[in-house]
């Protein structure tokens, strides 16, 4: 029997999805011997560069000579973790990029050009001169620094742009302030006065004084040891639950004028007397601080999301990243990470 043309069409586009998934199969099975010789990994179809590689490596040694430590020899622990770092921070660059892309996220020459512009005249005082010493510390060229730039600020474009739509709402500024109502209050306070001597004798004998009718500000010029408060004849301001426990406890517990007797804390014997009358604990209106809990609570989401986020690209380009021998990143339970390099925008 004879293959209809339908049935013709039928099988060619079969044989088209199965010789697709064999190159998709292909693509998944690729190793190190697939890198080209110039590159340390393959992101998809994009190299990532070795003389990038080797560039970091470069600054990173002229960094430990700038700070006057050895670079680690090759073969220890301290430059395989080093090499690594480096890996992770160059990979992750691309895998920004191809996200940037996908989203839209675009940084232009002149967007670099104009970060840089701003950070001679804010840390180097406009000075070309200054600007360049740094960059020779750094072992970079002009050309290195604004690559380096238009990742960063392609970077922050990608972080806003996968928070954009975070929002708070009045209801989580309400639980928030309810659940942390201690947090947006004013303490209670009270003006006390207070000698302080080594032995319970001692203070026990300046307690009889007063009770007889000795000049508490006077005993504690002569005898306490807190001498930054025995200059004001002991007189200090307390909040509630700002000083010792056992001190705390007495000072707001007190009568107005009425003097304890010893209290033993870490620092001494204590003799308190109340100066003044107990000022209650104040809550902060909500409306004073719903700003301030609206920016906190939309700082934590982005940070949450980032991280997320983060995580996310970190699987999808999993099983798209092939590495160049002797650069594969260690198996560890959270992944590669995210890496820094030495700063470029600020003299040391």
């Amino acid at each position: 029997m004879g293959l209809t043309t339908s049935k013709i069409l039928s099988l060619l586009a079969l044989c088209a999805l199965v010789l697709g998934l064999a190159a998709c199969g292909g693509d998944e099975k690729r190793t190190a011997a697939d890198v080209p010789a110039d590159a340390i990994a393959l992101l998809g179809d994009t190299e990532v560069p070795r003389s990038e590689f080797d560039a970091l490596m470069k600054r990173a040694e002229q960094s430990y000579k700038a700070q006057k430590r050895d670079f680690p020899k090759n073969g220890t622990p301290e430059y395989q973790d080093l090499r690594t770092r480096a890996v992770s921070f160059l990979v992750q660059r691309y895998q920004f990029r191809s996200e940037a892309e996908e989203l839209g996220v675009e940084v232009s020459d002149e967007d670099a050009e104009k970060e840089l512009a701003k950070i001679k005249k804010d840390s180097f005082e406009g000075s070309d001169e200054k600007f360049k010493e740094a960059l020779k510390r750094e072992g970079l060229t002009e050309e290195q620094a604004l690559a380096e730039l238009y990742d960063r600020i392609l970077q922050e474009r990608l972080y806003e742009k996968v928070t954009e739509d975070i929002a708070i709402s009045d209801k989580e500024v309400t639980d928030y302030y309810e659940k942390n109502k201690q947090q947006f209050s004013t303490p209670a306070s009270r003006s006390v006065a207070h000698i302080i001597v080594k032995t319970k004798a001692k203070a026990d004998e300046l307690r009889a004084e007063i009770e007889g009718g000795a000049d508490f500000a006077a005993l504690a010029k002569a005898n306490s040891t807190d001498k930054s408060s025995a200059k004001k004849g002991g007189k200090i301001p307390v909040t509630k639950g700002s000083t010792v426990p056992a001190f705390d406890k007495i000072a707001f517990e007190l009568e107005t004028g009425e003097v304890s007797a010893p209290v033993k804390t870490q620092f001494g014997w204590h003799i308190i007397k109340a100066l003044g009358d107990t000022k209650e604990s104040k809550a902060t209106p909500i409306a004073d601080v719903e700003k301030s809990i609206k920016e906190q609570l939309r700082t934590q989401k982005k940070n949450d999301s980032l991280q997320e986020w983060l995580k996310s690209i970190e699987k999808k380009y999993e099983g798209e990243t092939v590495y160049a021998a002797g650069f594969e990143p260690p198996k560890t339970e959270t992944g590669t990470g995210t890496e820094t390099t030495p700063s470029v925008t600020s003299e040391e």
